[in-house]
């Protein structure tokens, strides 16, 4: 079967009104939403590369620091 052929069926099978039951309708509507979750969640990552941190750093001027601003000793 030639592709022009199975164009040519495929059109046929189309050319009057297109009905969709609402079961259908929302159906695709779920698989095309969760399809577009999956690819945003896969493609995110890569968007801002991959880093791994805990941004625990203590630089002298936490609450709890003696070399830092404490307002709370004063």
């Amino acid at each position: 079967m030639e592709l022009t052929e199975w164009k040519e069926k495929t059109l046929d099978k189309v050319k009057g009104e297109l009905t969709l039951t609402k079961l259908d309708f929302c159906l695709i509507g779920a698989i095309c939403f969760l399809a577009g979750v999956c690819m945003g969640m896969i493609a995110a990552p890569l968007t801002h590369g991959i880093t791994v941190l805990s941004h625990n750093t203590n630089n002298g001027s936490g609450n709890g620091s003696k070399n830092g601003n404490n307002y709370d000793n004063q």
